[in-house]
C-alpha cells in the first residue's frame, strides 16, 4: 500500500505527463552540460537541421572543434546578454548568424518560415543536477532546443509541503552564483504545488523576492 501514497514524485510524474502531452520530450540530466547550462546535442541538432549552410561556414572555420566552439559561444553569450535577448535577436560567430530559435509568424504566406516555426523542440529534465559543485537537483527544467527557459521545484501539499517552501529552497539551498541559477540565464523560476505557484526572475539568495 505504501505505493499509493502521496509523494512529491507521483506530482513530478502529473507534472510531467501533462508536458509530455503537448509535446515536450523527456531527457534525462546526464545529457545536461552543468557549465554550459546546456542539452549540447540538442542545440547542435536544432542549428544543423534548420541552417545548414551557416553549420558548413562554422566547420570551414573550426574543423574538429566546431561543436565545441560554437556551443561555448552560445553560452558565453546567453551569460552575458540574457537568454530572452539571445533567442530573439541571435548569436554571431566568426560572422555567421545564428538562429537559436523560431517565432510563430503573423500569418501563412510564408510556408518556409512556419516550417522553421515547427522545427523548435521543447524538452523536460526531471531532478535537473544544475551544479558545478555538488549534486544538488531542482526538480524540473523547460528546454527550447536545448537552452534551458524555465526552473520548477514543485510540492505536494498531501504531503505537507506546499509553494512556500519551494521559495526557501530557492532562498537557501540554491546558490544563485551557479552558471544556471544567473540572472537572465532563464526566464523564470516558478514554485508551484497543488493549487498554488509563484514564481522570481532573479534570485538572490535570502533577498529573493517572489511574486504571485
Amino acid at each position: 500500500m505504501r505505493n499509493l501514497h502521496p509523494t512529491e514524485k507521483k506530482f513530478e510524474d502529473h507534472i510531467e505527463k501533462y508536458f509530455n502531452l503537448i509535446e515536450y520530450k523527456s531527457i534525462h540530466h546526464e545529457k545536461y552540460d552543468r557549465t554550459l547550462s546546456l542539452i549540447k546535442y540538442e542545440v547542435i541538432d536544432f542549428i544543423k537541421k534548420t541552417q545548414k549552410k551557416n553549420w558548413r561556414k562554422l566547420e570551414e572555420v573550426y574543423g574538429e572543434e566546431v561543436e565545441y566552439k560554437v556551443l561555448d559561444r552560445i553560452s558565453s553569450e546567453i551569460s552575458r546578454r540574457g537568454v530572452i535577448d539571445v533567442l530573439r535577436n541571435q548569436v554571431s560567430d566568426r560572422g555567421v548568424h545564428l538562429d537559436l530559435c523560431y517565432f510563430e509568424p503573423k500569418s501563412d504566406l510564408n510556408p518556409d518560415h512556419l516550417e522553421l516555426f515547427k522545427s523548435n523542440k521543447f524538452s523536460l529534465v526531471r531532478q535537473l543536477h544544475y551544479s558545478t559543485k555538488n549534486e544538488n537537483s531542482i526538480d524540473m527544467g523547460l528546454f527550447l532546443n536545448g537552452i534551458p527557459i524555465v526552473t520548477m521545484e514543485l510540492k505536494n501539499q498531501l504531503t505537507g509541503q506546499n509553494f512556500k517552501h519551494s521559495e526557501n529552497q530557492y532562498r537557501f539551498d540554491r546558490d544563485p552564483k551557479e552558471p544556471l541559477l544567473q540572472f537572465k540565464r532563464v526566464l523564470v523560476h516558478f514554485c508551484v504545488d497543488n493549487n498554488q505557484a509563484s514564481m522570481t526572475t532573479n534570485l538572490k539568495g535570502g533577498k529573493t523576492r517572489f511574486f504571485p
